[in-house]
């Protein structure tokens, strides 16, 4: 298979060549192989290839939903043996212990992971410039940056390497990414997709797993597979009526959404991605739904500052064991923003972490009541345009826990709100900018309703679909396809 012929299909497409026999999962690995050398010296994207799974990868199609499809995961621990280096030269030559619950799925269903990607440090970061392993660029502007953490995966999926890849979202982790280089990208409800064998939901419930896609399809295809709870989970969510992809195929009729184009932050919000997000409103409208501008009403300094407390409880909680684990001084092997969001995080007690939670409930039972007014919420998915690289170096002297979150706010400013309240947020590619930028658009339910968030982002997909490239946006500059 050529490798334009490849980069034309979404995972859906390649499973369904590989179900009649025109390609095999090996066929695919090479073709990741070559796309890998083609592209990934100008992207920094994939820290490795996996040999031996390229290898093992079979002449034959599995009965599966995905029949053997080659894909990558995350520089986090996903698959049992794998390195899961975080992006950080604390963790260098760490490996994972065990394999994700719902990695066994997606696996199960036809995935193989074939090689992983890079991420910011520990996943801080909402710039994929680690100290391990440098910037990921971007495959439509190279002098540009991919967000994070979850960058090295938006642009493999981006460039053609892959038809998806997985990510994790603690903040917007999978959205920022998916938004700066013309993706989709789901965070689920919180529990959609368990956290086990560790936490239902790491983070504090804050974070979970999911891919970032080229179609909704796609994305609705993998939740289909690994959704669901495991056993010992703390909580439930409820499953829901259907599959995911029978949802897709309804067209949603009426649906009651909330426009907020207000920077809850008060970071400035780039013209551009302004007048994207009130151009998808009326795209919305066209369609026969209702838009109306609003916003939740809730204490953005004090959700901030929850947030702030949280992460870096987390940080001093987990950093010395990896410290012992592999034997290095924390002081001396951090970057310096995570180990400035590190030290802050030893003198937060334990009231402050508690209080840091009851902020976070206050804020939970605000946007649910809100969304009971409506069926979905529009904003932008980042409040800037991809920026030059090193613009937020992670890794500057002198950063303070102050200077971490002033880093990720133009990008934060809407996603990580729903880190918090656990509702699904999808960022879709909607938008370019004057200079061929990808820009997002999120769009978010109430708990629970992925179905809704999937259909209406199908009922927008089928409008496009028709162009070039993901969503008619032709390729990036740096493509697979080309060569």
């Amino acid at each position: 298979m050529r490798l334009d012929e490849y980069t034309a299909h979404d995972g859906t497409g390649l499973a369904r060549l590989l179900a009649k026999g025109d390609v095999t999962p090996k066929e695919l690995g090479r073709c990741v192989e070559r796309a890998v050398a083609a592209v990934n010296p100008a992207l920094n994207a994939v820290i490795e290839l996996y040999q031996d799974a390229l290898e093992t990868l079979p002449e034959a199609a599995s009965a599966t939903p995905f029949s053997g499809i080659a894909t990558l995961t995350k520089d986090f621990p996903i698959e049992a043996g794998r390195p899961a280096e975080f992006g950080s030269r604390l963790a260098q030559g760490f490996r994972a212990g065990h394999d994700a619950v719902y990695w066994t799925r997606l696996r199960a269903g036809g995935l193989n992971n074939v090689g992983r990607t890079s991420s910011s440090e520990f996943g801080v970061p909402a710039t994929t410039e680690s100290p391990l392993y440098g910037a990921t660029r971007n495959p439509w502007h190279p002098q540009r940056g991919v967000a994070g953490s979850s960058g090295g995966g938006a642009a493999a999926v981006a460039a053609g390497i892959v038809p998806f890849a997985q990510g994790s979202d603690g903040g917007g982790s999978i959205r920022n990414p998916a938004a700066f280089c013309g993706l989709i990208g789901l965070k689920p409800s919180r529990g959609r997709v368990t956290g086990a064998p560790n936490g239902n939901a790491p983070l504090l419930g804050l974070a979970t797993a999911f891919m970032i896609t080229r179609s909704v399809r796609d994305t609705a295809a993998l939740l289909d597979l690994c959704h669901g709870p495991d056993a010992g989970d703390g909580y439930e969510i409820a499953p829901p009526v259907g599959t995911y992809l029978d949802a897709i195929k309804h067209r949603p009729h009426g649906v009651r959404i909330a426009l907020c184009t207000r920077s809850w932050s008060g970071v400035q919000i780039d013209p551009e991605v302004l007048a994207a997000t009130r151009s998808a409103a009326e795209r919305f409208a066209s369609l026969g739904h209702h838009v109306e501008e609003a916003s939740p009403d809730f204490d953005y300094p004090a959700f901030l500052q929850a947030q702030k407390v949280i992460w870096a409880a987390d940080a001093a909680a987990h950093m010395p064991a990896m410290a012992r684990h592999m034997n290095r001084s924390i002081e001396e092997a951090l970057g310096t923003s995570v180990y400035a969001l590190y030290r802050w995080g030893l003198a937060i007690s334990g009231a402050q972490l508690i209080e840091a939670l009851a902020v976070y409930d206050r804020v939970t039972r605000q946007v649910g009541r809100f969304l009971a007014g409506y069926d979905l919420l529009l904003t932008p998915t980042s409040a800037m345009l991809p920026e030059p690289i090193g613009t937020f170096n992670p890794n500057r002297a002198g950063i303070d826990v102050e200077g971490v979150f002033n880093d990720l706010a133009p990008k934060e400013t809407f996603t990580a709100l729903f880190n918090a309240t656990g509702q699904p947020a999808i960022s879709l590619p909607v938008g370019r900018s004057r200079d061929g930028l990808p820009i997002g658009i999120q769009l978010v339910a109430r708990f629970g309703r992925e179905d809704l968030l999937l259909a209406t982002a199908r009922q927008i997909e089928e409008e496009v679909e028709s162009g070039p490239g993901v969503w008619g946006q032709g390729r990036p500059v740096i493509h697979a396809g080309n060569y």
